[in-house]
């Protein structure tokens, strides 16, 4: 008579971790996601900001990676299971936002962040912090998460902005004929900001006392206008004329120049769209 199959051996699972244990998990998952929400918070250019969500996401894989290894204390399974399924969702989260930043559509902290903040896999990790503090205070995770806030949606007033360069006699009318987008337009010489105006899509302004130079011309358009940083927060895009604007002035005559801005190349003028860190800052 053949004998009966082997029963097969079931792995025994994992002691639980002891409390502290448990603790010094939930700070390991913090000190691999940190890294990335700090340099989130710092992003100038879509660039950077698409990096710092790159190294969060690869935080957040290594940490969910790790915490599975983790036996909770009983009294948290319940929690840890819903950190862990957060910390699943989140890289993938982050990984479609940094892919919205490199295509433009998200270009510095002041979106990034309230974006981010947002992500279903950021909440899940919120909500499991939470629950995780109420079975006891010392359970700890979550730490660099921003709470959930609105996007930002800020406008500037048509007009030339403080600093620059004065001194001349100089002219120059702006027409933003590029749909509802607003637009910043930046005169350099050199590498020195000569003059910057802000134009409401659809309106004009004219701005006097330019000094006479050789200047190239860059604009920037966009929506959310950070006026203290003089940056559009979302849907960016950067360009720059390809002819210079010389200003002379003379006993008898100054220069003047109009510039049309569209949403596409065109215009009185041909442009060439430019890389986020060309713009002159």
């Amino acid at each position: 008579m053949p004998s009966a199959p082997p029963e097969p051996t079931v792995p025994p699972k994992p002691a639980a971790v002891s409390p502290a244990e448990f603790a010094q998990a939930l700070a390991n998952v913090d000190a691999a996601i940190a890294p990335g929400f700090t340099q989130l918070k710092a992003a100038d250019t879509p660039k950077e900001l698409s990096a710092a969500l790159d190294a969060a996401a690869e935080g957040a894989r290594s940490a969910a990676d790790a915490f599975e290894q983790v036996a909770p204390p009983e009294t948290a399974i319940s929690a840890a299971s819903s950190l862990r399924n957060a910390l699943v969702e989140l890289p993938g989260d982050l990984d479609g936002l940094s892919t919205a930043a490199s295509k433009n559509k998200v270009c510095t902290a002041a979106s990034g962040v309230p974006e981010a903040s947002k992500l279903g896999g950021l909440s899940a990790l919120r909500d499991a912090a939470a629950a995780l503090a109420a079975v006891d205070p010392t359970y700890k995770v979550g730490t660099f998460a921003p709470a959930a806030q609105d996007e930002p949606s800020r406008q500037g007033s048509t007009g030339q902005l403080s600093g620059g360069q004065r001194g001349g006699l100089g002219e120059l009318t702006v027409k933003n004929e590029s749909g509802a987008e607003d637009a910043l337009v930046k005169l350099t010489n050199g590498d020195k900001t000569v003059r910057e105006v802000y134009v409401r899509g659809g309106d004009e302004t004219t701005v006097k006392g330019i000094p006479d130079g050789t200047l190239t011309a860059y604009y920037a358009t966009g929506t959310d206008w950070d006026g203290d940083a003089k940056k559009f927060t979302r849907s960016c895009a950067f360009q720059k004329f390809d002819d210079t604007l010389s200003y002379e002035t003379t006993r008898t005559q100054y220069t003047t120049y109009s510039l049309t801005l569209y949403t596409i190349a065109g215009g009185n003028a041909t442009i060439s769209d430019i890389p986020p860190d060309q713009f002159p800052s």
